[in-house]
């Protein structure tokens, strides 16, 4: 098993890409703790997985990522209860849909403060224990859209842009510890978050604008999570990678 007895943190982990991030490293045999913003939700993510796998050892712990003393919390917990953290995957997150003339300051603000912020407070926290074990793995979710901007998205595409940039920061910053930093662009996942924000003409447009004429299911993306993770990736590092289908080249 590639994350063998490894400490994973994967935040936004109760359902979608980060839920089958978490299903993909305890198959691996890391110890993943499971953090999102409703603990209930947390405990359903662990039941489903132990379904699957009744020997994972797992953790659900609720977060606000932009909370501080809770984001510190997570990671105190986790250091009390197994001593290191190997590896985080910030992946919590918020789309949304506006017009430029249409954007509050209060919508630009929360968007930026959920998805890059919590980027920057769990990485902050977590980057102590990494640079005092001189060894780690911090991977982003960010998106393609943070790669050439989308309209409609202002807030969001910025948002991704900023996940890009503190993750190539980061890299540079990091590296000297043996800390890999490396973020993730998905296209086009059939997440909650999608369905929920994307109409469906919208969704039939992207997939004609996809090479591969369709959309990913997350579980598509795990592996490559498992990569960034694992030895496999010991020299990738600042790596913006997309799993999009082709659509962004």
């Amino acid at each position: 098993m590639k994350l063998e007895n490894l400490v994973a943190i994967v935040t936004g982990s109760a359902r979608g890409i980060g839920f089958e991030v978490a299903k993909a490293y305890a198959k691996e045999g890391a110890k993943v703790v499971i953090c999102d913003l409703n603990k209930e939700d947390c405990i359903k993510a662990c039941n489903k997985i132990k379904e699957e796998l009744p020997n994972a050892e797992l953790l659900p712990l609720e977060v606000n990522v932009t909370n501080t003393e809770k984001v510190n919390n997570v990671v105190k917990t986790t250091i009390d209860k197994y001593g290191k953290i190997d590896i985080l995957v910030n992946n919590a997150g918020i789309t949304g849909v506006s017009p430029i003339t249409e954007l509050t300051d209060e919508d630009f603000y929360k968007m930026i403060d959920i998805n890059a912020g919590g980027v920057v407070r769990f990485t902050r926290e977590v980057s102590k224990i990494m640079i005092n074990q001189k060894s780690g793995s911090i991977i982003n979710t960010s998106s393609m859209v943070g790669l050439y901007g989308s309209q409609m998205q202002t807030a969001y595409s910025a948002s991704k842009f900023a996940v890009n940039g503190i993750t190539k920061a980061c890299a540079k910053e990091l590296g000297r510890y043996g800390i890999r930093v490396n973020a993730v662009c998905p296209g086009v996942v059939e997440t909650d978050m999608v369905k929920d924000n994307v109409n469906p003409e919208t969704k039939a447009y992207l997939k004609q604008m996809v090479p591969l004429g369709r959309t990913a299911n997350p579980s598509e993306l795990a592996g490559v999570y498992v990569y960034l993770a694992s030895q496999d990736a010991s020299y990738t590092n600042g790596s913006i990678i997309s799993i999009d289908g082709g659509l962004v080249m």
